[in-house]
């Protein structure tokens, strides 16, 4: 007989919980309660959200497009907290479509600039920078990163599959997941070339039918719980071999209250803060896993 995996979720304000069986993808819901509300200041379209590796109680957020080249630092009560008050510029850069958030151990971050609705823009850009001091209004220089998906010029341009709104840093190496409109499936690309003065082909991994549009995804920080975000649910993987996430155990659950969620972050190895785009709500979840 398989152990059984208990999942239980809480919500810090109004206690709302769903307790959930050993049964794989069986369909749960829960009930979301904001926490606290991220300052209008920080922007009301943010699309990407880590914890920093440097401060204690940081968050770095980015906002898409349309805003400006910067990154802002908040705390889990929403409030900017970089000793002027203000964002931090990133200098020489620009935001077409600043979509995802990553870091990894050593607190380089990755702006992702993949947003791609109608799947037309055929280059990508990344953008990595050190964790920038409280103290100061501009960053270091970013270093450029140009990416492409290897299978973009073998499929129709009407097969809107290569937007991206979500990514990760999974063994050293960033991993971005796809916003696939035409069928609500995603696929898993992992970046493994970073040359510069070319443009690095993508490595295709996988595909997954996670039945949403997928709007954000973070792995826990002992790299053992992968949660990824669609419009509607919360999907949770976990136990599986090596990079193949989705072959592992998994679980979805449905996400009621909270409107239209584009950032999820792992707090510790067993909690999650959610920000929703233009309310600036924060809600957070914990996940016991057994």
């Amino acid at each position: 007989m398989p152990p059984i995996i208990a999942l239980l979720f809480s919500i810090f304000t109004g206690f709302v919980a769903s307790g959930c069986s050993d049964k794989e993808n069986s369909n749960h819901s829960l009930s979301l309660n904001p926490i606290s509300h991220v300052e209008k200041k920080a922007g009301l379209e943010i699309s990407g959200l880590v914890k920093s590796k440097r401060h204690g109680d940081v968050y770095w957020a980015i906002n898409d497009s349309g805003n400006p080249p910067a990154i802002v630092p908040i705390n889990t009560k929403g409030k900017v907290v970089s000793v002027s008050g203000q964002s931090i510029s990133i200098p020489g850069v620009q935001n077409k479509d600043w979509e995802a958030l990553a870091i990894d151990h050593s607190g380089n971050l990755y702006i992702c600039d993949v947003g791609n609705n109608y799947s037309r823009r055929k280059e990508l850009q990344i953008y990595t920078i050190p964790e920038p001091h409280l103290n100061g209004d501009v960053s270091e220089k970013a270093d450029l990163i140009r990416i492409r998906y290897p299978d973009q010029e073998l499929v129709s341009p009407d097969r809107l599959i290569y937007d991206c709104e979500a990514a990760f840093i999974f063994k050293k190496k960033l991993y971005l997941l796809t916003k696939r409109l035409f069928d609500a499936s995603t696929t898993l690309y992992r970046l493994d070339r970073k040359e510069k003065n070319t443009v690095n082909n993508l490595t295709r991994v996988t595909s997954f039918p996670i039945e949403g549009y997928v709007t954000a995804a973070d792995i826990s920080d002992d790299e053992q719980i992968l949660v990824v975000l669609t419009y509607k649910s919360l999907w949770i993987f976990y136990d599986f071999p090596g990079d193949d996430f989705f072959s592992g155990r998994k679980m979805k659950v449905g996400l009621k209250g909270a409107g239209q969620i584009e950032s999820v972050v792992f707090t510790d190895n067993n909690k999650l803060l959610l920000v929703n785009e233009t309310k600036n709500e924060l809600f957070t979840i914990t996940l016991n896993i057994q």
